[in-house]
């Protein structure tokens, strides 16, 4: 599968190539600042599945220290583009559905995590996972198994 990638001013295109390994809603406080939004609903790709066109760039800022995910912004508009975490093969790309042109390809969302910090409930079936570390342990296991 070929999914379309934008920022929301169009300026920064690119594609991912490949399916996703989990798909889930973010409840973080960063993810809620960067997208104002009550939470952001994000899709995990290998890295390497990601083709930026030639001589365009991003800017990557990290809002923690361990553990962190060096989120891009598209330096037009500046908003966020996407999202990477890891090196070499054990790196990966965070997608917000909102990027991509073709969301409704993408497979339905497993979880939600970081809820404990939500501002707005959401009424769904999915897991709900509270704190950092039942979080992290629910994507971890998630992301390996779909890796």
């Amino acid at each position: 599968m070929s999914y379309s990638c934008q920022c929301p001013c169009g300026t920064t295109r690119y594609q991912i190539h490949g399916e996703p390994i989990l798909r889930f809603y973010c409840h973080c406080t960063i993810c809620q600042q960067q997208y104002q939004a009550p939470y952001v609903d994000v899709s995990l790709f290998k890295l390497s599945d990601v083709d930026w066109p030639e001589g365009q760039e991003i800017t990557y800022s990290r809002f923690k220290r361990f553990g962190a995910v060096d989120r891009g912004r598209c330096p037009a508009c500046d908003k966020p583009i996407l999202s990477k975490m890891g090196k070499g093969d054990k790196a990966f790309a965070f997608l917000a559905a909102r990027n991509c042109v073709n969301a409704g390809d993408l497979p339905p969302a497993d979880m939600h995590v970081f809820y404990g910090t939500r501002t707005a409930d959401v009424e769904d079936d999915l897991p709900k996972y509270n704190n950092v570390f039942s979080s992290r342990y629910a994507f971890i296991k998630r992301m390996m198994a779909g890796s």
